[in-house]
């Protein structure tokens, strides 16, 4: 009897716990304003590429005027 309750208690709450349903395609999800905090986090991440390129772009040149001083 004991098992029986558990089972079904057990039961209970997988079916509270299951998946949302899925989204209505008739209403996509109305897109979030970007915060502040993740607009600073993506001004720094664009300067930070932007100075990786660069930093790359100088090295590049760099080793090509050496290729051509050694030879």
């Amino acid at each position: 009897m004991s098992r029986i309750i558990a089972v079904l208690a057990l039961t209970g709450l997988l079916t509270a716990c299951g998946a949302p349903p899925p989204p209505d395609p008739e209403r996509p999800p109305v897109p979030k304003a970007e915060s502040p905090i993740t607009a600073t986090a993506n001004t720094y991440k664009d300067a930070a590429r932007s100075a990786v390129q660069a930093t790359q772009a100088q090295a590049a040149a760099q080793a090509g005027a050496a290729d051509a001083a050694n030879r």
